[in-house]
């Protein structure tokens, strides 16, 4: 799960931080910091899983390298923008024009809705709901259903929402298992412990 959340997040980087040398260079050090401890436990992994990981993690690196050279050069074009406002000549805000295949391609993982509004300037809603006018994220349920009783009178049943499987750990657990990770990969960092934690079963709120 940390191989795959570090691959989702220099996707993201290679599509949106293209410029920003200093951003595409800290996931570089991510990717080496993340060799250097898978390296000490590659022996208990089966051969397949040693090769995917190792070339994986090589082309991340070829990629990072091939983005920073071309964020030292001089543009020569304008930055290509995510999102464009729409006029319509009526009275107020004009609405944002997102694209369904940029859009599909940021939406990975665990990427929040904020985190998409910061790159598209729009308010984390207006990525909620183009996200459900494309198709790419199913509708929630309803904060509660209406059902009729016996008496005529209607009863609210509550849906148990999206954070019902958050971790049951006690704090003092929590704490023995991010000790028991850092032992094993002492240069893990946030996302990375965050990632270990969900391969685990363990959905931990930041």
């Amino acid at each position: 799960q940390s191989f795959l959340t570090l691959g989702e997040r220099v996707h993201i980087a290679l599509r949106t931080q293209l410029g920003d040398a200093a951003r595409l260079m800290e996931q570089k050090r991510l990717c080496l910091q993340f060799l250097d401890s898978i390296s000490q436990h590659l022996q208990i992994l089966p051969p397949a899983e040693q090769q995917v990981i190792t070339t994986s993690i090589s082309c991340m690196i070829t990629a990072l390298d091939a983005a920073v050279t071309s964020s030292s050069d001089p543009p020569d074009a304008p930055p290509v923008g995510l999102g464009s406002h729409a006029t319509q000549g009526s009275v107020g805000r004009p609405p944002i024009n997102i694209d369904r295949a940029d859009l599909a391609v940021l939406n990975v993982g665990r990427v929040s809705h904020t985190c998409l509004a910061e790159l598209y300037h729009c308010h984390p809603r207006t990525i909620r709901r183009r996200l459900l006018e494309y198709g790419l994220s199913a509708p929630g349920p309803p904060v509660y259903i209406d059902e009729p009783q016996l008496d005529s009178s209607i009863s609210h049943t509550y849906n148990v929402g999206s954070s019902s499987d958050l971790s049951l750990l006690s704090d003092r657990d929590l704490d023995q298992l991010i000790l028991h990770i850092y032992n094993q990969f002492p240069s893990f960092g946030r996302w990375m412990i965050n990632g270990y934690l969900l391969q685990l079963g363990e959905h931990v709120p930041h």
